[in-house]
């Protein structure tokens, strides 16, 4: 996907090409969450976006001539009208007729039409996402998405069937139509999106008292004053169909249609267990069928409860649940806020490896971070790339690290998000065989490295 925004935030204009690793990085409030968000929102409209009545009648309402006219015009510019070009096809007994219209110059009245009203309906649904009065972006453009006629039909000509014999020029529009979406459509990242928020810690340990507050707000009964955005909605409904077992129910169809578990997900559970939560996530269900879920730690055979287990583990549990009832990592896409969130700089260096398992696994990652560890790891993983690979295993041998941490940095873009002036602008950082260009920490390491030989000076430390 290969996006501009327009206006979100204090950022004027974002240029994103998304990788199979995606890194923003920036200071806080730089409005990275914002641009994940739309990323994840415009992937799901895209998903579920079709030509409905609505849809359609919507946009035929703000055209502005007469469709009616416009297509008689080149319906008798042409005057064709056959069935299937069958010489022996007897068009009075039947009702089906293809009728042929030369629209070489279609682009400039329709196409461009068709594409601001989808373009304008994108950036609706993204907005309306926010759960806010206000308008959050002005509008969403794909960069290398071009209407072409002469691609759309060929030679020109488009053909359509219609089932009666007056034809009706609704028909002709609403079949150009359905072409520029589907046209829209191959630019989702994936069909199966997963939205990781930054307070993920605190909806995992609240859950039952934030499940029944947005369910009541949604469903008619007393209000609360809580909102929330839907990629953050969407978290928690996920988890809930988690718990509550209905998440399974696509893997039992998946299952039904001969599509096993990857055992490639093992590796994944295998690194987990042994580098960040030195245990193992052990789900079980109450007698109401409600699943519940314990911290089994190596050194013990005591379950220990979620509320009692360190807040590194909390952080990581729903991750970790939803690989767990992954039948693949392939067509996945996990955006992942502050995956560094709690955790030491030593588990952070593992985050890094796990967030490159994952994308050499098949998943597609997005993640916001302030981490230099996390970045400075993932310039590990690339440099890795370019060892000999007598040095690669060596290396990976000598620290028991799985081979798919390493990472080709062509699957890898980064974005630093950087506020000048009250303004932010998102720059793509450079990448190279040596790893991400690292200058977001720069100006940080400066100043406290100043302030450090400023006070050794002057107490003469």
């Amino acid at each position: 996907m290969n996006i501009q925004i327009k206006k979100i935030g204090k950022i004027k204009q974002a240029d994103i090409e998304l990788g199979d690793l995606t890194i923003f990085v920036g200071k806080n409030g730089t409005n990275k969450s914002y641009v994940a968000h739309v990323i994840y929102m415009l992937n799901k409209t895209l998903n579920s976006l079709y030509i409905s009545n609505n849809f359609f009648n919507r946009f035929v309402k703000n055209l502005d001539f007469d469709i009616e006219s416009y297509f008689e015009k080149y319906k008798q510019k042409e005057n064709i009208k056959i069935p299937f070009e069958d010489d022996n096809f007897d068009i009075d007994n039947t009702r089906e007729v293809i009728y042929k219209f030369d629209l070489h110059d279609l682009e400039e009245k329709i196409l461009n039409k068709i594409y601001n009203s989808i373009i304008d309906y994108l950036t609706e649904e993204v907005n309306k996402s926010f759960n806010t009065n206000k308008q959050m972006i002005e509008a969403i453009l794909f960069k290398q998405l071009k209407i072409d006629s002469n691609e759309l039909f060929k030679n020109g000509v488009l053909k359509i069937r219609n089932s009666n014999k007056n034809y009706d020029s609704t028909i002709a529009l609403f079949t150009i139509f359905r072409m520029i979406l589907e046209k829209f459509t191959e630019f989702k990242i994936s069909s199966d999106g997963y939205y990781f928020p930054a307070s993920r810690t605190g909806f995992v340990l609240a859950f039952d008292e934030i499940v029944s507050g947005v369910l009541r707000d949604r469903f008619g009964g007393k209000p609360t004053a809580t909102k929330l955005t839907e990629p953050t909605i969407d978290f928690i409904s996920k988890f809930a169909d988690i718990k509550s077992g209905k998440f399974d129910k696509g893997i039992l169809r998946s299952r039904f249609l001969n599509l096993k578990k990857d055992k490639n997900l093992e590796k994944v559970f295998d690194f987990i267990n042994k580098k960040i939560i030195f245990g193992d996530i052990i789900e079980e269900k109450s007698e109401e069928n409600y699943t519940q879920f314990f911290l089994k730690p190596k050194t013990s055979n005591n379950n220990i409860e979620m509320h009692l287990a360190s807040s590194s583990v909390v952080e990581l549990l729903p991750l970790i649940i939803f690989l767990k009832h992954f039948n693949s990592l392939k067509g996945k896409f996990l955006v992942i806020e502050e995956p560094e969130a709690h955790f030491h700089p030593k588990s952070q260096i593992e985050i890094a490896r796990l967030l490159v398992m994952l994308v050499n696994l098949g998943a597609k990652v997005l993640i916001t971070t302030h981490s230099d560890y996390i970045l400075n790891e993932i310039n590990n993983c690339i440099k890795l790339n370019n060892v000999e690979i007598e040095k690669q295993t060596e290396y990976l041998n000598k620290l028991d690290l799985p081979e798919e941490i390493i990472i080709e940095k062509e699957k890898i873009k980064a974005y630093l998000f950087k506020e000048q002036n009250q303004k932010v602008e998102v720059r793509k950082l450079e990448i190279d065989d040596y790893g991400i260009s690292n200058e977001n920490f720069d100006d940080v390491l400066d100043e406290l490295l100043d302030r450090t030989e400023y006070i050794n000076m002057e107490l003469k430390l």
